[in-house]
């Protein structure tokens, strides 16, 4: 009788077991990324994102310059940048302590480029970040997304 009731007891935790391992990869998995003209709307699984900076750049600063920071277990991140200025800028993401310059990117005017890296080339490490946005004299004028994840952008 033991042994049937400790083989009960295996095969119960052993369904448990699957089905959370199951449910896990599901939940890792589903990434939905949805986008509205003049409202980027982003929808992702809620266990899956960590640090977000959502940035508006109003035209009041040259070289503007903001913090962020990349949690341990996130190195997938995204940067979406959009450029309602009249004139182009350049959007850089360093780190602060390594200097490895993960984002480089240039938006001219009316364009918006988003950019990926999925901890490769270079790779992500956590820690503190800079952004900086080159505008010179033109003063920038848009919008600056970025978001880590534990989960890899598709």
């Amino acid at each position: 009788m033991k042994n049937k009731v400790m083989k009960i007891i295996g095969a119960t935790a052993l369904s448990i077991s699957l089905i959370t391992g199951v449910s896990s990869v599901v939940l890792a998995n589903n990434v939905n990324v949805k986008s509205e003209e003049g409202n980027e709307l982003i929808e992702i699984s809620p266990y899956s994102l960590k640090d977000i900076l959502n940035w508006d750049l109003k035209r009041d600063k040259v070289d503007p310059v903001e913090d962020y920071f990349v949690t341990i277990g996130y190195p997938h991140i995204k940067l979406d940048a959009k450029n309602t200025g009249a004139h182009s800028f350049r959007v850089e993401l360093m780190h602060q302590s390594k200097k490895t310059v993960i984002f480089n990117a240039i938006v001219e005017p009316g364009e918006t480029v988003e950019l990926v890296n999925n901890d490769s080339m270079p790779l992500v490490p956590s820690g503190p970040y800079i952004v900086t946005i080159y505008g010179g004299s033109g003063l920038p004028k848009g919008k600056v997304v970025l978001i880590s994840s534990n989960t890899r952008w598709p």
